[in-house]
């Protein structure tokens, strides 16, 4: 190991990075499948999604309070059913008006059948709907109240006052329903039909047949027999479908997270390929080294030595080796634990972190080491003269060569199509708005006063333009103040066509010109139109079914709400890449509409953001001081953290790829420096018959190149494979140019010639005489 030492630390490294990899990401998959895995009925146990009443084809599980009974009744596979209000964000309680985080869910007596929580003292009177007792969690009331009986205290959360009448016991482990708080359902919850912000969690009988339940349930016909009266619910409650609760965390879609599951399915995957090429790399120099020490190890065994003997000699290097490379993990996960659980969200002792990690990085090390042994195995049983005879097709060689190759292009070429997909999704001229340079600012402040505080950012030299918004406007970065109308009646409409759930902006001409929205067909609305002019966006023609919009009406029948349509404007897509534009219809603003906030939206010169939001803040704190509701958003960082987690996976994959890289050039490095020691009386015969140092340079460079080819080949062939299913899932997308291709193969071929040029060119200038001399 000290003898061949560049070598033995370019292993170790690779190993060590890849070992680091692997871990935090297993250690992470299994932290995010393990979510409400420890109740006692885990594995029956699901949650009701309906149709979405934003989104047409979309599902979500925010159901009604009367779900559950109505769901217990009708269906004999359910053996229970329960309501439940999950808790919102991260929360805030207030005790004595000291504020302190805390989640609060709502639910009934229901809850305890379904959860593995107890009453630990006090009494049921949380549980009535209506009333305003609320349970505490044994942990929390510790942290608030210390050693203080809690029952009788008095707290402030969701804009309410409760009485604490209960200690119950919390989720033991992690959960979707984290609670610290249980307070009772709202009375106007549990009335009605309405859609409300709940959860149906359902427990099924143990051993019915589960896609038959599934099909019979998203057949099912709510409206059959039960109180529903309005079309819009009844649209609602049709194609209902479940979800396991152990998988919801990371199946459903909608639930915020900084990285997507698949994503770290992907980094545990780029784990796994670095150990591979660490592993390659390592076996090619062990086999080259191996064959230079052929002779000693004959000796060896002529001397006396047993094979057993030998095959631990050799392996205690490997075991040395990875031994180092677990020893170098370990440091690499000390540095990267703070980000990593910062990224993760994993809320975890870290002796538990570092004992899971062991456990996943001692199974790759037995695999490891079941490998080294087949390998040593197979040379045990080649006689030195066979292994002679064949020494110059080296076919396992080259094919470790190839591999490294493949993966190091591999993680090359998918880390440059990421980039260039977030770089298109910054830039694109498709997108249906501009984000560049914007922001906007409300307050809570009277609207009389609003002009002031209008004139106030004018008079800010980074600030350019600036709007005053104009009755209820919608935001579009963060998605904001839109709201939704059930759209029954169009004209040209099919007779078999349902009523469609729309979405509904209110913009105004500056409000338009500001986000510069493309006009399609038609015309933009101004100042003069009626309210009952309506602008399109391209999918909600679509959903309609229309050729010529323009001209055309649509309208609700049950408030009796009619619009035509001026123009059609270009999707907007403001919302997270993946996700399909919405059928849109946009209004001018109610005239009647009485403001409580001034929302006004600002555009400022390039990169003086942070100047221009310390102006503004300066402003709050001198002018506005005890108003509330003053918030400040930036449109190009809400527009970045749609795309946190194409980010996320481009630090990974781009830290993995430089590991990849450096691990094949100096594989290359070391490969052929053992090569041309390995092959020194070959190329002082080529020297003494003529051949000079650009002939032997031109055989081995031309040797390599023909590696790099098909491992090129092979990755960009599965590099565009993936990178296409990848792309598909993102509205617009990027082209994958053929000067991709082209740089990553020169860039690779400019490597090998310098690290070839230089060993060879060493190898070369030696004198033949004394080379052959020596051997």
């Amino acid at each position: 190991m000290w003898k061949y030492k560049s070598q033995s630390l370019i292993s170790i490294i690779g190993l060590a990075v890849g070992f680091t990899c692997f871990a935090l990401a297993m250690l992470w998959i299994v932290y995010e499948m393990t979510y409400d895995s420890f109740h006692k009925n885990a594995k029956q146990m699901y949650v009701v999604y309906i149709p979405s009443p934003i989104s047409i084809g979309d599902h979500d599980k925010y159901t009604t309070y009367l779900l559950a009974d109505y769901l217990k009744e009708t269906f004999p596979e359910i053996a229970d059913a329960i309501p439940l209000e999950p808790a919102w964000g991260n929360g805030k309680v207030k005790v004595e008006d000291v504020e302190f985080s805390g989640l609060t869910i709502r639910a009934d007596s229901s809850f305890f059948r379904m959860f593995d929580v107890k009453i630990l003292e006090g009494n049921k009177e949380f549980l009535i709907p209506g009333n305003n007792k609320i349970a505490i969690t044994q942990e929390k009331a510790c942290q608030l109240f210390g050693n203080e009986n809690p029952i009788g205290k008095t707290i402030n959360t969701q804009n309410s006052e409760f009485t604490i009448c209960a200690i119950v016991s919390g989720m033991s482990k992690r959960s979707n329903y984290p609670f610290d708080f249980i307070a009772p359902f709202r009375e106007w919850q549990t009335q009605g039909w309405t859609i409300t912000a709940l959860n149906t969690v359902i427990k099924l009988v143990p051993g019915i047949n589960i896609e038959a339940f599934e099909k019979k349930l998203y057949e099912h016909d709510l409206g059959e027999g039960t109180n529903i009266y309005c079309e819009k619910i009844n649209t609602y409650f049709k194609e209902m479908t479940i979800k396991p609760i152990t998988k919801l965390r990371y199946t459903d879609p909608k639930i915020e997270r900084e990285v997507k599951f698949q994503y770290i399915l992907i980094f545990a995957l780029s784990g796994l390929l670095v150990i591979l090429c660490s592993f390659f790399n390592y076996l090619t120099l062990f086999m080259s080294r191996f064959r230079m020490r052929q002779k000693e190890l004959a000796l060896r065994v002529v001397c006396g030595a047993s094979g057993g003997s030998l095959l631990v000699m050799l392996s205690v290097e490997f075991m040395l080796t990875l031994l180092f490379a677990v020893v170098f993990g370990f440091c690499f996960t000390q540095l990267a634990l703070r980000d990593f659980l910062t990224l993760s969200e994993i809320k975890m002792n870290l002796s538990d972190i570092y004992g899971e990690s062991l456990i996943y990085i001692g199974g790759v090390i037995l695999i490891s080491l079941l490998a080294f042994w087949l390998v040593l195995f197979i040379f045990r049983h080649k006689s030195l003269n066979i292994s002679i005879r064949r020494s110059n097709k080296k076919l396992s060689r080259k094919i470790s060569v190839v591999v490294q190759l493949l993966i190091s292009v591999g993680f090359t070429f998918c880390t440059i199509i990421i980039l260039k997909q977030i770089y298109f999704l910054h830039n694109s001229a498709d997108l249906g708005f501009s984000f560049k340079n914007r922001g906007w600012v409300t307050i809570s402040l009277q609207e009389e006063n609003s002009g002031v505080f209008a004139n106030q950012l004018k008079q800010i030299p980074e600030i350019t333009e600036v709007i005053e918004l104009k009755g209820l406007m919608s935001s579009l970065l963060p998605p904001r103040m839109s709201s939704f109308r059930l759209i029954d009646s169009w004209d040209d409409k099919p007779i078999n066509a349902v009523a469609m759930n729309t979405e509904i902006q209110y913009v105004s001409p500056e409000y338009i010109d500001f986000y510069e929205f493309q006009l399609l067909e038609g015309e933009m609305l101004t100042d003069f139109d009626p309210d009952s002019l309506a602008l399109l966006n391209e999918s909600a023609v679509k959903a309609f079914g229309w050729y010529a919009p323009v001209g055309k009406t649509f309208g609700d029948n049950n408030y009796a709400k009619y619009y035509t349509v001026k123009g059609v404007i270009k999707n907007v897509y403001n919302y997270a890449p993946t996700i399909p534009a919405k059928p849109v219809i946009y209004l001018k603003y109610p005239p009647d509409y009485r403001r409580t906030n001034v929302t006004i939206l600002f555009k400022c010169r390039e990169g003086m953001w942070k100047t221009c939001k310390e102006k503004i803040e300066q402003i709050f704190e001198t002018e506005y001081a005890s108003y509330r509701g003053k918030v400040i958003f930036n449109d190009e960082e809400e527009y970045n953290k749609l795309l946190k987690s194409e980010n996320a996976l481009l630090k990974l994959l781009t830290f993995v790829s430089a590991i990849c890289v450096l691990i094949c050039v100096f594989g290359f490095v070391s490969l052929v420096s053992l090569t041309c020691e390995e092959r020194r009386k070959e190329i002082a015969i080529r020297k003494i018959n003529g051949a000079t140092s650009g002939d032997i340079l031109s055989m081995f460079a031309k040797e390599y190149f023909i590696l790099l080819v098909i491992g090129a080949v092979i990755a960009f062939t599965t590099g565009y494979f993936i990178m296409q299913r990848w792309l598909e899932n993102y509205v617009k997308q990027t082209n994958i140019p053929i000067w991709i291709y082209l740089g990553i193969i020169c860039a690779l071929a400019l490597v090998i010639v310098l690290c070839v040029g230089w060993q060879v060119y060493r190898a070369s200038i030696e004198n033949p005489a004394e080379v052959v001399k020596s051997e």
